[in-house]
């Protein structure tokens, strides 16, 4: 009899189904990770709300979960020569599974890969082999996904953060090219918002300033714990003016959106960055307008405007580096964790429609607990 994985399928909005599926057998060319973890982040809370279903992640049924961690459980000989890990290897899976064929992969965006495939967004559970997302205790490693080894004496809580990090070193170092001195503003204290603080600091900024709402209290003191110089609650003061004021009005060099829901962070940022300077634009606003926005004010302050998507593959690796070197600073972030078959608590916690303890920062499906 075929071992069996267990899994949680989202099969419309709000709605799990907890199941158990054969775990499939593999060639020489692919694999079957054992999963740690998995951890939650926005696009979770508007895949769980049904938010997504207008963009290229609208799939259901589907095993959500596009940031995996965990261990080799079987690999076949060509593709453990591809990866260069062993059974018993501790890995992180990218989302994106690319062609590697086509031009976004060629330029290095394999998140835009035209075959649209990945983990826990793109693959749905009526695909077979039907393992295609982290809300499982195993998860089938296609040929062409891409691995990253993992230290393996680094806590789960604290490791499952690689996601959020790599994407915190992408959007608020790599993509702005932030150096020594910058003065950097990041709206939005979530947990890539927190991670870009210490992502920015690492890269040698000047000034970081993170503004957030009264709601963000508690990790506005996390921001500021983790290296942040100020912080400004936006329904108590004007960030643009703040802004100005801490940087004798010259303003920032780079503001960093990672905000979730809400469009006033654009303008607000398109007021605080110096003529010349950049804007990042990282959280999803379920697809709403932005109202106010003047587009001339790019044009006469020559600001440059840089939508971001996921990570690349040396924010990956500069993560897990973070990451190891910082695991006791980082502790403090990681709120909850719970099992697969509690993957609707998991994902209300993080969304805050439920309290359960202490407020929700980091929260992770920890698969390997699952029994």
């Amino acid at each position: 009899m075929a071992e069996k994985a267990k899994v949680a399928v989202l099969t419309d909005p709000r709605t799990f189904d907890y199941r158990e599926v054969d775990i499939p057998e593999i060639d020489k060319d692919s694999g079957i990770l054992r999963v740690e973890a998995a951890g939650l982040c926005g696009t979770d809370w508007e895949q769980y709300l049904g938010h997504l279903d207008n963009t290229p992640w609208s799939v259901r049924p589907i095993i959500p979960g596009h940031e995996i961690l965990g261990w080799i459980d079987k690999v076949g000989p060509e593709a453990a020569r591809r990866w260069g890990v062993k059974e018993g290897d501790r890995v992180t899976v990218e989302a994106s599974i690319p062609c590697g064929q086509c031009f976004q992969c060629q330029v290095g965006r394999p998140v835009l890969c035209r075959n649209g495939m990945g983990y826990g967004l793109r693959m749905g559970y009526d695909s077979p082999p039907h393992l295609w997302g982290g809300y499982a205790t195993h998860m089938y490693l296609h040929p062409q996904a891409t691995l990253h080894k993992a230290p393996a004496d680094v806590p789960t809580d604290i490791m499952s953060l690689f996601n959020p990090m790599s994407n915190a070193v992408r959007w608020a170092v790599e993509r702005p090219e932030t150096g020594i001195g910058d003065t950097v503003v990041i709206e939005g204290p979530g947990q890539r918002g927190l991670l870009a603080v210490v992502a920015a600091r690492e890269a040698g900024a000047g000034k970081i300033i993170v503004t957030g709402t009264r709601q963000d209290s508690l990790r506005l003191s996390l921001a500021r714990e983790l290296g942040a110089d100020e912080t400004v609650v936006v329904e108590d003061d004007d960030p643009v003016a703040r802004v100005s004021e801490a940087t004798d009005g010259r303003l920032a060099d780079i503001v960093v959106d990672v905000s979730a829901f809400s469009t006033e962070p654009i303008t607000q940022a398109i007021e605080m960055v110096r003529p010349g300077g950049k804007v990042v634009v990282a959280g999803l606003k379920s697809s709403k307008p932005i109202p106010n926005f003047v587009s001339d004010k790019l044009i006469t302050k020559e600001i440059s405007m840089l939508g971001v998507l996921s990570s690349s593959w040396s924010s990956v690796e500069k993560a897990i580096d973070v990451i190891r070197r910082k695991a006791d600073t980082l502790q403090k972030l990681c709120t909850h964790h719970y099992p697969v078959d509690d993957a609707d608590t998991a994902v209300r916690v993080l969304g805050r429609e439920i309290q359960d303890g202490p407020e929700a920062v980091h929260v992770h499906i920890e698969a390997a607990g699952t029994g």
